[in-house]
């Protein structure tokens, strides 16, 4: 309209062109859309850079730009790792002049409003050789929060994915040890950065693998974390309530009482090895070989007992499972040596969640009908 009513006033020599062009551009800055200042610097106030520093020969890194409150707060922690080890360096020195510890860093990942910063010691305190020991350190750039495993796998489903992903990389890992690619320490506390599709795990030498093979990293990618596929105990508010109907929470209408021939058709699962364990005979499905199900024998051919490896709920301690399921009962192990005990009768079903006494992440739940 606006247009038009120039083109009118230039046939009518009221206005002339040079006139009409610039009512025209006058227009054109009035209708352009223009971002606001508070916006673009919102978008920019994140973003930092990171340079190392040398303290008493240790390396450390401080991170400049973003809010001020932020920055300090991640500087502060980020020094005081080389502090700490400038101090027990002198300290070993004293008792052997070849004694050490080294520090060294690396920022790993810097984009995303989340920094990843991984220290790498090396220790000398007598013997055949030294020792190597990673430390991760985690932050949202926002708020300068330092960031834990738990705060990145949220969900038991999650953490479920996460360790199979882990547990996947490692069987493929030609330098780690057979026996630990299922058996590796998770905890919320274990070294992880982030990386743009996901996040890398990293494990010390002799965790999963030998001095030599040094510091093994596995990557697992978010696709893999947030998948919805697979079957994992499922243990919420729900928990007690489906234990009370016989039914196994999270597994397809599983239910105690059924024969190993219901279960297999259930789950699409294939019949794998047996073993006897405490005078009952347990068997392992192809598809589920985290989980463990005891049928009785012959005319008894009826679910009874289920075992789950720490796979099935990862990174979680006995505090975490009193959260959701209210105060049980604490006891020591009858059966095995230095395991403690978390128990919960549901009705008819009894529940344990067991630990090391050394570490209260859950290693293994068992669950049986009395």
């Amino acid at each position: 309209m606006i247009i038009l009513v120039l083109i009118i006033n230039l046939q009518k020599g009221l206005l002339s062109l040079s006139r009409i062009f610039i009512i025209l551009l006058s227009l054109t800055f009035l209708i352009t859309p223009i971002t606001p200042i508070s916006i673009t610097n919102a978008a920019q106030e994140n973003v930092v850079e990171t340079k190392v520093y040398p303290y008493k020969d240790q390396k450390y890194v401080q991170i400049t730009g973003g809010d001020q409150n932020v920055r300090n707060k991640i500087n502060k922690i980020l020094k005081i790792h080389a502090v700490n080890a400038a101090q027990e360096n002198a300290t070993l020195k004293k008792q052997q002049s070849h004694y050490y510890r080294t520090s060294t860093v690396e920022t790993k990942y810097n984009a995303k409003e989340l920094l990843s910063v991984v220290y790498k010691d090396s220790y000398y305190k007598g013997g055949v050789h030294g020792y190597e020991e990673a430390t991760t350190y985690n932050f949202d750039l926002k708020t300068g929060t330092q960031l834990f495993l738990n705060n990145v796998v949220k969900t038991n489903k999650q953490a479920f994915h996460l360790f199979e992903g882990i547990e996947f990389a490692l069987q493929a890992n030609k330098n780690v040890f057979a026996e630990k690619a299922r058996n590796f320490p998770l905890i919320n506390k274990s070294n992880f950065y982030f990386y743009n599709e996901g996040i890398g795990v990293i494990f010390n030498p002799y965790e999963v693998g030998s001095y030599v093979a040094g510091f093994i990293e596995v990557k697992v990618p978010y696709s893999k974390i947030q998948s919805e596929s697979g079957m994992f105990l499922d243990i919420n508010k729900n928990f007690a309530a489906e234990l009370q109907h016989g039914k196994l929470p999270g597994f397809n209408s599983i239910s105690f009482g059924q024969t190993k021939a219901q279960v297999m058709e259930t789950l699409n699962a294939r019949k794998g090895e047996s073993y006897y364990e405490m005078g009952s005979l347990f068997w392992y499905f192809e598809e589920l070989d985290y989980i463990s199900f005891h049928f009785g024998e012959g005319a008894t051919d009826s679910l009874s007992h289920i075992q789950f490896s720490s796979k099935s709920f990862p990174m979680k301690t006995f505090s975490d499972v009193e959260k959701i399921l209210g105060k049980g009962e604490k006891t020591e192990s009858s059966n095995y040596d230095k395991v403690k005990i978390l128990s919960y009768d549901f009705g008819d079903v009894h529940v344990d969640f067991e630990s090391s006494l050394e570490n209260t992440t859950i290693s293994g739940i068992n669950i049986w009908k009395k």
